[in-house]
């Protein structure tokens, strides 16, 4: 290896004990150096991936059983008939299970329905209406809500495409 020449003239003027001080203490400063741009990065790295491991683990998990849940729903047969009058009478036996009560429903001339509720709280409206979808095989036309007086409740107004063959 070629030096410059001033590089050169530095060293030779060095004693020998000096010189491999220099050399020991850039040896030292390289490996400080190879540690601190290599080493502790990857290290860190490693560390806080083996922290997020159970969580991604976790929530494989949950995804794989979603997964197996939407495949067997997928499976599955509605749970109405395609007559709309099946269709119907399925609709008001999920509604007494979520406990909501609607305060009008309107057969459409199409076969679909359209629904109105008062007053219900909005967050069980809308767990009722996705399982609906889920189980009954009904699509969503249409929603309007408007907030009420109570907190978390609303009034809505809904039309549902129901199944057909």
């Amino acid at each position: 290896m070629d030096l410059p020449r001033e590089l050169q003239q530095y060293w030779s003027e060095r004693a020998p004990r000096e010189r491999r001080l220099l050399t020991v203490g850039a040896g030292f400063l390289g490996v400080v150096v190879l540690y601190l741009l290599l080493v502790d990065p990857a290290a860190s790295g490693i560390r806080r991936l083996e922290r997020l491991l159970p969580q991604t683990r976790a929530q494989a998990e949950e995804l794989e059983s979603l997964a197996s849940e939407a495949k067997s729903l997928r499976s599955a047969a509605p749970a109405a008939a395609p007559g709309s009058a099946d269709a119907r009478s399925a609709i008001g036996t999920t509604l007494e299970a979520a406990g909501l009560k609607s305060a009008h429903s309107v057969p459409l001339a199409n076969g679909d329905v359209h629904l109105s509720f008062l007053d219900v709280p909005f967050a069980k409206w809308a767990s009722w209406l996705a399982t609906a979808e889920r189980t009954l095989g009904v699509h969503t036309v249409s929603v309007t809500a408007k907030a009420t007086a109570t907190p978390g409740n609303a009034d809505i107004e809904v039309s549902l495409h129901l199944p057909r063959l």
